[in-house]
């Protein structure tokens, strides 16, 4: 079941779109949603919040990849998450630079959403209120993707990427180059 097509010609900036996808092909007929789960649909596509401490990935501690739900992009790592105590899970870093895409809200927040254009998940929101730099491992620091949102001072706190879990699906690190992008 695909989506209904509104118009056979494609715009010069659709055919120059970098595809973010674990999909296989770049054509929109090839893009096919990872899920059909009402709750993820009602969290990506409407922007609703799930309710707090309901996600077992908050409470996940095994390594591995944080993917989008919708279309499977790697989005966050176990190497950038941690507690804080919000109630969703929360990351310090995304995993490469621009697969996190950001939208300012009317209300002044930060929204984040999956960066493939043919996707744009509603993921949650950034706050400036992360960890401080200097209570992160220096070397995941240092390779954090200069995209994320920081703060005016340097050394002030890291960004905290407050995430639906509806919207992200785990995938447990196997092998010892599952994170090339930490290296």
């Amino acid at each position: 079941m695909g989506y209904p097509k509104t118009s056979s010609k494609k715009s010069k900036a659709d055919k120059n779109i970098d595809e973010k996808t674990t999909t296989t092909g770049n054509n929109d007929e090839d893009f096919q949603p990872k899920t059909w789960n009402p709750l993820r649909l009602m969290v990506m596509k409407l922007s609703f919040t799930e309710l707090r401490f309901t996600s077992p990935l908050n409470y996940e501690e095994r390594d591995g990849v944080y993917n989008c739900a919708y279309c499977g992009l790697d989005l966050f790592d176990s190497d950038g998450k941690y507690d804080s105590g919000s109630g969703w899970p929360s990351f310090w870093r995304s995993t490469r630079d621009g697969n996190v895409a950001y939208k300012q809200e009317w209300d002044g927040r930060l929204e984040c959403l999956c960066a493939n254009k043919k996707c744009s998940a509603h993921l949650g929101h950034v706050f400036l209120d992360g960890p401080l730099p200097n209570k992160v491992n220096k070397e995941l620091f240092d390779a954090a993707p200069p995209s994320d949102p920081r703060g005016r001072n340097p050394d002030g706190y890291l960004p905290r990427f407050c995430v639906n879990g509806a919207s992200l699906k785990f995938e447990k690190k196997t092998g010892d180059d599952a994170f090339p992008f930490a290296k």
